[in-house]
């Protein structure tokens, strides 16, 4: 690290989600400024990716934690009913069905990506370096040396990757360790679609007039379909997220573009004969977009020496339970959390920065890969892919209730995690290692 009176250099390489909240983390944890933080973003501007991002009660608790709490409650709905995730409905009929509904412990927030990425903006520590693309890095044990496109270069103490499921930061990572040919290097097709778009409230109250969306997030499932529908933006916009799967694509190569704008009459073609409630919502979609859902093989390994890789570059993933921005949002708290600690002028025995990549990843690098699978298993569930449904074509309408019930009890199940574990949990046994003496942690 230098001698005592330097500060550390920090390189993040991305200013999505959580680059940006690693950032705004640093800010709010370094309470003595000994941090000399760089964010690089290959684009020229900041853009959002998505619309809506979910917030389960254990990421509302890290924005809480780094001071985020009054900027983002400004832009929750309101009025939803609280511990509610879903109501269920199938819905691949004329005349759709009640399931049940999917509830939480703490309930589920929605942001839309464009309100969060402005709030974590205002919120960044040091500087914010835009159209500088990383091509490659060299480590030594004293630093890392960056390298960008534009024959730029830079240095820093502690690289971090929080740029994209396409990463160069994990990419060079594994090459580095001899993984080229790792699975992990790039991502896969995982045979699904979503088709995407934001819709007006009034522009819906106009067309479908109390409709329950207005009150009540929604999932409306059919055999390898499923929807998703819930108000963001203070209630005044719609989000809506169709996903279609082709289970024999899984894996195979995509060679189109991940997002593409198409049409309404594809969306409405694609859920053609599914109920009228959720027809209406998708004739509500003007310019609707088109994406080709990939996720990550999960990895080894999300640190080493002075390198780390966080969020989808470490472990992308399908978006079936809303935990995509809220993992990475995790990276960002436990490091951040590790850096500033071991940064204070209280802290009796700083430790080297390989250590700090030890216990990050000791501690992020199962819950991230648990979750990756886990949203795969959930979204099949979703899609009434599950033991005992083999039969059962998209529009049958004599499936059994009490096996609807079966398989969404088991979605439940694969979500309990959010509120039966504890970050803060996590992040204490992170600072007890990092406190422990040499061979006790």
């Amino acid at each position: 690290m230098g001698s005592s009176d330097e500060r550390l250099r920090i390189a993040i390489i991305g200013a999505g989600v959580g680059g940006l909240t690693l950032s705004a983390a640093l800010r709010s944890m370094n309470h003595e400024n000994n941090l000399d933080v760089n964010i690089y973003e290959a684009s020229s501007r900041i853009s959002p990716i998505g619309a809506g991002i979910n917030f389960w009660a254990r990421t509302w608790g890290i924005a809480k934690a780094i001071g985020l709490e009054e900027k983002l409650s400004r832009l929750i709905p309101r009025g939803l009913p609280e511990g509610l995730i879903f109501e269920v409905r199938k819905s691949d009929q004329e005349n759709g069905v009640y399931v049940q509904g999917l509830m939480s412990v703490g309930g589920a927030l929605r942001i839309h990506r464009a309100d969060l990425q402005r709030a974590l903006i205002e919120s960044t520590s040091g500087q914010l370096h835009l159209s500088h693309r990383l091509l490659s890095y060299e480590e030594t044990d004293d630093e890392i040396q960056l390298h960008f496109q534009d024959g730029q270069t830079a240095s820093c103490d502690l690289l971090v990757g929080m740029d994209g499921i396409k990463s160069v930061v994990r990419k060079c990572f594994l090459v580095k360790q001899g993984l080229g040919d790792s699975p992990s290097m790039h991502p896969f097709w995982t045979g699904s679609f979503a088709y995407r778009g934001l819709v007006p409230i009034d522009k819906l109250e106009a067309a479908f007039p109390g409709h329950r969306v207005f009150h009540t997030p929604m999932m409306y499932c059919g055999k390898f379909k499923h929807l998703v529908a819930y108000p963001i933006s203070q209630d005044k916009l719609i989000n809506i997220v169709c996903f279609v799967t082709h289970m024999d694509k899984e894996g195979a190569p995509y060679d189109g573009p991940t997002t593409s704008p198409c049409t309404q009459e594809e969306v409405l073609d694609t859920f053609k004969g599914w109920e009228e409630e959720v027809l209406a919502l998708l004739r509500c979609i003007e310019k609707p977009t088109k994406w080709a859902i990939r996720a990550l093989h999960p990895l080894d390994k999300y640190a080493s020496g002075r390198v780390v890789i966080a969020g989808d570059a470490a472990h992308a993933m399908t978006p079936h339970q809303g935990s995509g921005a809220g993992q990475a949002i995790e990276d960002a708290y436990i490091l951040s959390s590790l850096i500033c600690a071991n940064a204070s002028s209280s802290s009796h025995t700083k430790v080297p920065i390989p250590r700090i990549s030890e216990i990050y990843n000791t501690i992020r690098q199962p819950l991230g890969n648990r979750v990756l699978a886990g949203s795969r298993t959930a979204g099949l569930l979703c899609q009434l892919v599950a033991p005992g449904l083999e039969d059962v074509v998209e529009g049958d309408r004599d499936v059994p209730r009490e096996k609807l019930l079966e398989v969404f009890g088991m979605v439940g199940r694969e979500w309990a995690w959010t509120w039966e574990e504890n970050v803060e949990d996590d992040r204490r046994r992170a600072l007890d290692m990092l406190r422990a003496r040499p061979g006790e942690g």
